[in-house]
C-alpha cells in the first residue's frame, strides 16, 4: 500500500503524464478536507484526469453557495462534493442521542434536509457542475457499553432515516449523487477510522488509512459520472468458473460446490450473476471441449450458472484474442466495452498485445481474492440502473431468436413485416431522463453528432426551446426498451435544427430511424415549422450513418460542416408495417 509521502511524491508528478482528461472539482465539507487533496490527485490520475481541486473554508456551505463570487463558482468546477457530518451539523447528537425525544429529532431531520434542499436549488440555479454528496454515518468511537444498549439502535434508524430522506431529495436533483459513507466506514472497520490527535488538532475526522479510502471511493464515483460503462465480461472457464480442467479432471473431478474450494468458485459465479442483473453481459471465451463444458453447465448440480446466462459462447482450441473479436462482432459492441478475466497470466498478457482496447483484469492467484478483484476494479461502477440494463441479458437473447427468423425470411422486408414492431415516441420525462443520458453518453455507431449531455444540459434545451424525443422498440419477440434519442432546438422558429439523433445498435436494420425521423417531421410539421436542418460530425466510429440524410431525401446545403436540410412540405418514405404509438412507455 503506498504511503502519505508516496502519494505526495506522485501528486506533484501527475501532470508530466500523457493523455489525462482535464477536471476541476470542488469541496465543500463541515471539516478540514484539504488533507484529501494529494491522494484525489493521484487516485484519480491512475482512472485517466488530471484534476484540479478548490477547497472552501470549512463549514462554508452557505457562504460558497449563495455567492455568485465566491470561490466554488469562480473555480467552474465539473463535480462539487458536499460532505457535512452529522457530529458537526449537532455537536452532541452521537454522544448524548438519549437526551433527544422523537419530535425533536424529527425536527432536526427536518432542519438538515430543509438546509440540503436550499443549497442544491441554488447550485442548480448556479452552475451545471454534477453534484456528489456524503451521506450521514456514526463515525465516532464510543463505548462498548455504549454499543451494547438500545441507543445505538436507535441513533442508527434515526441517520437511516435521515439518509432515505436525503436519498429521495437528491434523485429529484439532476446528475446529483450520494455516496454511502457508512458503507466506506464499515469496509475498513471504525476501530481504523479514527485519529482523535487529528481531529482535535485540525478537525479532520479520518486517520490517513481512512484518508486513502475516501479519496479512491470519490475518484471512482467520479469516474462512473464521466466514463462510458463497460458492456461485457468475457470469462475464460477452468480453474475461473470453477476449480481444476474438465477436460483432465471429469465432471466430478473439478472444484465447484458448497464445501472449500468448491464454494470460492461457486461464490464467484454468484457474483457474476449479480452483475448480470445489472446489466452486464456474461460471454465465454475457453480453449476447450464443447461437449465437456455442456456437461457442467447442464448436469453440475453446483454449478450455478448456466449456458442460458451467457450472451455470446467461444469454445473451441483457437487463440483468445480471436473469440474476442466474434464476441464482440456478435453482438455489436465496441472491444472497448469488454473486459477479459482468465486465469492464465499467458492469456492476459496475448490479448492486451492483441488487442489493446480490452480491459484485462489482473487476475490474482488466490481464487478466494477473484471477487474482490472484480470489486475493486472499477470498471463495474454503476449509479444508475435503468429498466434496459435490467433487461439487457434477456434482450440479447431475443435478439438471437430474431437472428434465427431473420435466417429462414426470403427477403429482409419478410423478416422486417415477420417482427410486428411497434415504435414508441415520446418526450423526456423524470421517468426516462436516466436512459437517455446514458444513450447519449454510449451511442457511437449510430450516432449523427456524437454529441455528449447530462441530464441537467437536457432540462436546459428543453427550457430554452427544444425538445428531446425518445423511441422506443416492441416486436413479437419481447421489449426493446428505449433504444433511440432526437434533440431539437429553436422549436419556436420555422427552421427546426435536429441537434443530435442517435439510435442502440440493438435496433439497427430494422428501418426504425427511418419511422423514428418521420414522427419528428410530422411533429415539427404540428408545430408549424418548415425545414427541419441536421448535420453529420464524422468520428472513428460512425461511418455507418455517414449517408443518413442523403439516404432520406435531405438536401446538401454546406458541405464544409455537412450540414443538411429538409423541406416539410414532402414526406419521407416510410414503411408502414411499423406501427406507432405516442406516449406509452
Amino acid at each position: 500500500m503506498k504511503s502519505p509521502s508516496d502519494y505526495a511524491k506522485e501528486a506533484r508528478s501527475i501532470y508530466k503524464k500523457p493523455g489525462l482528461s482535464k477536471l476541476k472539482i470542488a469541496f465543500l465539507s463541515s471539516y478540514t478536507i484539504e488533507i484529501l487533496k494529494p491522494y484525489i490527485t493521484v487516485e484519480l490520475a491512475n482512472l485517466g484526469y488530471l484534476s484540479e481541486q478548490y477547497f472552501a473554508p470549512f463549514n462554508q456551505f452557505e457562504q460558497e453557495v449563495y455567492n455568485s463570487d465566491s470561490g466554488l463558482y469562480k473555480s467552474n468546477p465539473d463535480f462539487i462534493i458536499i460532505h457535512m457530518r452529522i457530529d458537526d451539523i449537532y455537536l452532541d447528537i452521537s454522544t448524548r442521542f438519549v437526551k433527544y425525544k422523537d419530535d425533536e429529532l424529527k425536527k432536526i431531520e427536518d432542519s438538515i434536509l430543509t438546509r440540503y434542499k436550499s443549497i442544491l436549488c441554488e447550485i442548480r440555479k448556479k452552475t451545471k457542475s454534477k453534484i456528489i454528496i456524503l451521506d450521514f454515518a456514526d463515525d465516532r468511537m464510543k463505548s462498548d457499553s455504549f454499543y451494547s444498549s438500545e441507543v445505538v439502535r436507535s441513533f442508527h434508524i434515526f441517520l437511516h432515516t435521515l439518509n432515505d430522506r436525503l436519498y429521495n431529495l437528491c434523485s429529484k436533483v439532476n446528475s446529483c449523487y450520494v455516496v454511502n459513507y457508512q458503507q466506506i466506514i464499515s469496509n475498513i472497520g471504525l476501530s481504523n477510522w479514527e485519529d482523535l490527535k487529528l481531529y482535535y488538532l485540525a478537525r479532520i475526522p479520518f486517520n490517513v488509512n481512512a484518508q486513502i479510502k475516501v479519496a479512491k471511493v470519490l475518484s471512482r464515483t467520479i469516474n462512473a459520472v464521466v466514463r462510458v460503462p463497460i458492456k461485457c465480461i468475457v470469462l475464460d472457464l477452468d480453474n475461473t468458473l470453477w476449480g481444476g480442467v474438465i477436460g483432465e479432471d471429469g465432471l466430478l473431478g473439478i472444484q465447484l460446490g458448497n464445501n472449500y474450494p468448491g464454494n470460492v468458485f461457486k461464490d464467484f459465479q454468484q457474483t457474476l450473476l449479480g452483475l448480470r442483473d445489472q446489466g452486464v453481459l456474461l460471454a465465454i471465451a475457453s480453449k476447450n471441449n464443447i461437449k465437456d463444458v455442456s456437461e457442467v453447465f447442464e448436469n453440475h448440480t453446483d454449478c450455478i450458472l448456466k449456458m442460458d446466462d451467457f450472451s455470446a459462447v467461444q469454445i473451441h482450441w483457437e487463440d483468445k484474442a480471436k473469440s474476442i473479436k466474434n464476441i464482440s462482432k456478435e453482438l455489436n459492441i465496441g472491444l472497448d466495452s469488454i473486459i477479459f478475466f482468465d486465469d492464465n497470466p499467458v492469456e492476459r498478457l496475448w490479448v492486451k498485445e492483441q488487442l489493446p482496447d480490452v480491459k484485462v483484469i489482473n487476475v490474482p492467484n488466490n481464487p478466494i481474492d477473484y471477487i474482490g478483484s472484480l470489486i475493486n476494479s472499477p470498471y463495474f461502477d454503476s449509479l444508475h440502473t435503468t429498466k434496459e440494463d435490467k433487461n439487457r441479458h434477456v434482450q440479447y437473447k431475443q435478439q438471437s431468436e430474431r437472428n434465427n427468423l431473420y435466417k429462414d425470411s426470403k427477403t429482409v422486408d419478410d423478416f422486417l413485416k415477420n417482427l410486428k414492431m411497434k415504435v414508441n415516441i415520446g418526450h423526456i420525462s423524470d421517468f426516462t431522463i436516466n436512459r437517455l443520458e446514458q444513450l447519449l453518453n454510449k451511442t457511437n455507431q449510430f450516432n449523427l453528432t456524437t454529441k455528449r449531455y447530462t441530464s441537467i444540459e437536457l432540462e436546459d434545451i428543453v427550457n430554452n426551446n427544444g425538445m428531446v424525443l425518445w423511441a422506443s422498440v416492441k416486436d413479437c419477440y419481447g421489449d426493446n426498451g428505449i433504444v433511440g434519442v432526437a434533440i431539437i432546438k429553436d422549436i419556436l422558429n420555422s427552421k427546426w435544427i435536429l441537434d443530435s439523433f442517435l439510435l442502440s445498435c440493438r435496433v439497427i436494420g430494422r428501418r426504425i430511424e427511418t419511422i423514428f425521423l418521420s414522427e419528428i417531421i410530422n411533429i415539427a410539421r404540428d408545430n408549424s415549422a418548415q425545414i427541419i436542418q441536421g448535420q453529420y460530425v464524422p468520428s472513428k466510429k460512425n461511418n455507418l450513418v455517414s449517408s443518413f440524410y442523403k439516404d432520406h431525401n435531405f438536401k446538401l446545403v454546406d458541405n464544409t460542416v455537412n450540414i443538411w436540410e429538409f423541406n416539410l412540405d414532402k414526406n419521407i418514405d416510410r414503411p408502414e408495417y411499423i406501427e406507432v404509438l405516442y406516449d406509452k412507455y
